[in-house]
């Protein structure tokens, strides 16, 4: 897993979800390359742990992302059936 730290820019769109991974090639393999918005002041350990544990989790199979998608897509749903 490849961890891009770069300054955070209010004019730039994020994915905030994680729901789409971007690939980076070191001789001649796919990595994962994640690019990390940081603040100054910003723990930067927590941050970089919190990438890491979530990376090895999806290679467990377990993608929080989608789950937490497809949680509020369940309650969206609900919540239009209930105005019904």
């Amino acid at each position: 897993m490849v961890i891009k730290l770069e300054d955070w820019n209010k004019d730039k769109e994020y994915d905030r979800l994680g729901l789409e991974e971007e690939y980076t090639e070191y001789l001649g393999n796919k990595v994962v390359c994640h690019s990390l918005p940081i603040r100054p002041g910003r723990n930067l350990a927590v941050i970089v742990e919190a990438a890491a544990v979530n990376h090895r989790q999806k290679m467990m199979g377990y993608n929080a992302a989608q789950e937490l998608y497809r949680r509020v897509q369940e309650n969206l749903m609900k919540g239009d059936e209930e105005d019904e």
